[in-house]
């Protein structure tokens, strides 16, 4: 009895340690993942894989992923296609197209998990910038080309002008030359009239 009586002393002392805080592990044991995080963990590999994958493998990623979207148009099967079609730098990227799915799919965000909704904000963000980056650029082009159209109008119209002064200059040669010959005929005429 005695000895079961100091086993349990000994076995509550040692819980009383670990409730105190004195037995401590050196590392935290890594929290699992819970649905939300592996949800965007998978949203983030897909990104990954599309963006170093060749023209091959992307064109399959996004057939399957367009596939699976068709199949059941869940939200999850939009933000997933959505943020395939958002990565730059391949054949099927389309912004726009991506813009409007995650506003679908952000119109529904009860839907969402907490994560991604943040995920789908933060890319509605980065495409909303890059979309307006574009029109800035084709403005900018717009103008560049109305200038360059401008200017290429105003040489014409100066090349024009040129060409005609330049045409009016030879037949004003011309009769200066006509000119001359008819008073040198009738110089040589006087001359000869003289001798």
């Amino acid at each position: 009895v005695a000895l079961r009586a100091a086993a349990m002393v000994l076995a509550g002392c040692a819980t009383v340690d670990d409730w105190a805080g004195l037995k401590r592990s050196q590392e935290p044991p890594a929290a699992p993942l819970s649905d939300d995080g592996q949800m965007v963990a998978g949203y983030l590999a897909l990104l990954d894989r599309l963006a170093g994958a060749g023209p091959a493998e992307q064109a399959e990623i996004l057939r399957a992923t367009h596939a699976d979207y068709l199949a059941s148009p869940s939200t999850q099967h939009r933000l997933r296609y959505a943020l395939a079609l958002a990565v730059p730098g391949h054949s099927a990227s389309d912004p726009d197209g991506a813009r409007a799915l995650l506003g679908e799919a952000l119109a529904v965000r009860e839907t969402l998990l907490p994560s991604e909704r943040a995920l789908a904000d933060l890319m509605v963000r980065e495409l909303d910038a890059r979309l307006a980056l574009a029109r800035e650029n084709d403005a900018l082009r717009n103008d560049n080309g109305a200038t360059e159209s401008d200017l290429f109008a105003g040489l014409n119209q100066q090349l024009q002008l040129e060409i005609a002064e330049k045409e009016r200059l030879r037949r004003e040669l011309e009769l200066a030359q006509a000119k001359l010959e008819a008073i040198a005929t009738l110089e040589g005429g006087r001359i000869e009239r003289q001798e």
